[in-house]
């Protein structure tokens, strides 16, 4: 179609939350004549960098290569975040803008640090050890614009808080608008995400960070030429969460038959084997133990309370730890695998959980998806663009 695309991530917002959406004023107006299309299936494993990669590149972790928030990092505190964009094995969005000449801005998308194809570029990363963010951003990212932005914004961030996070992260998406007109516009919006993970799906938090990025949305849309026609829109979510009451660590099983030495923030160390907690799934990686010591640990973890089942062969190979990890498991309802309970919402489980879908919407008319999954954004983002070897 040859548009400008405003593509905005509201992190964990499920297709349940679309009953309030729907009445926003902003999402309202901007969709009031486009298409939004509810209970689609996110990509497994259904945590923000894998879902994120996949809508970038069309395609699921176990082809483009993240396949979880997380490095393996069983002795490390604070694991390093998968966030550099020389990871993907797969062609993303933005370099598939830039060779048909096309300019990208992108704020807070996961996995864009050091995107050579993004001209406008503030990553979300973490610190190396005693690393100011504002280096860090400036190491993995655009340097004139993120400077541009912090000096005009600064005052509106309280650290990491939420939704002033966001606040900033909006005005720096709008400078990059007024100043770069891109083509395409990368926007990933957590105040959602952070608010469930703290205070639970439903409660009024949640509800409140609904609003703010309602209002978000709308001073994006008027900035970047929505409403006069130059410029598309689609609202995604990458996942959904789901309430929890108990976190539980498989690691502890494993302690339990001294396979590993477990320590209270959580790592480990000496170990001949370990799991790898995502949230709502957990994957068990073996250094040592043979066939009969696996299948003990696997009968242990089973007949755990948390434990819903092993995840499946097609779950294995979507969410790419085939030929990586013995097995994985997912979590009941309620439950999830951390080595504290500090949650009350959470994700990374198997997408056919009850009350689990996401959706899309398009603020242009458009045919039914294809098929249930949330990759139909991608494709849709390509045809809008004009970069899709399948236009509409």
């Amino acid at each position: 179609m040859g548009k400008k695309l405003l593509l905005v991530s509201f992190d964990a917002v499920g297709s349940d939350e679309l009953t309030h959406l729907r009445e926003m004023p902003n999402f309202k107006r901007i969709f009031s004549r486009g298409s939004i299309f509810p209970d689609l299936k996110t990509v497994f494993i259904s945590n923000t960098y894998p879902v994120h990669a996949s809508i970038a590149t069309g395609v699921v972790p176990g082809e483009h290569g993240i396949i979880c928030n997380v490095m393996l990092q069983p002795q490390n505190p604070r694991p390093w975040w998968n966030y550099d964009s020389r990871l993907l094995k797969a062609v993303p969005l933005w370099d598939k803008a830039a060779k048909k000449g096309l300019k990208t801005g992108a704020v807070m998308w996961p996995v864009t640090a050091y995107a050579k194809n993004i001209r406008w570029n503030v990553p979300e990363i973490m610190t190396r050890e005693n690393e100011s963010q504002v280096s860090a951003n400036l190491r993995t990212g655009s340097k004139f614009i993120q400077l541009y932005s912090y000096l005009r914004h600064r005052k509106l961030l309280r650290g990491i808080e939420q939704p002033e996070r966001d606040r900033y992260a909006a005005a720096n998406m709008t400078d990059i608008i007024k100043i770069g007109h891109p083509d395409l516009m990368l926007m990933h919006l957590t105040a959602y995400d952070s608010l469930c993970h703290e205070h639970g799906r439903g409660s009024e938090e949640t509800l409140s960070a609904l609003r703010e990025m309602d209002g978000f949305l709308g001073e994006l849309a008027e900035a970047s030429g929505v409403y006069n026609g130059e410029t598309a829109v689609i609202v995604f979510s990458d996942h959904a969460q789901l309430n929890v009451h108990t976190a539980v660590d498989p690691n502890r099983i494993l302690e339990m038959f001294g396979f590993l030495d477990y320590h209270e923030n959580g790592t480990v160390s000496n170990e001949r084997a370990v799991f790898q907690n995502a949230d709502g799934s957990a994957f068990f990686f073996n250094k040592e133990l043979d066939r009969e010591q696996i299948e003990l640990v696997k009968d242990a973890v089973l007949a755990d309370t948390a434990v819903e089942r092993l995840l499946t062969d097609g779950e294995m190979t979507e969410s790419g730890y085939t030929g990586k990890a013995d097995f994985g498991i997912c979590a009941k309802p309620g439950y999830y695998f951390k080595a504290a309970n500090v949650e009350k919402a959470t994700h990374g489980y198997p997408t056919d959980y009850p009350n689990y879908n996401v959706f899309f919407a398009i603020s242009e008319p458009w045919p039914n998806p294809e098929t249930d999954s949330i990759l139909e954004v991608t494709k849709a983002a390509e045809k809008i663009l004009g970069i899709s070897e399948d236009p509409l």
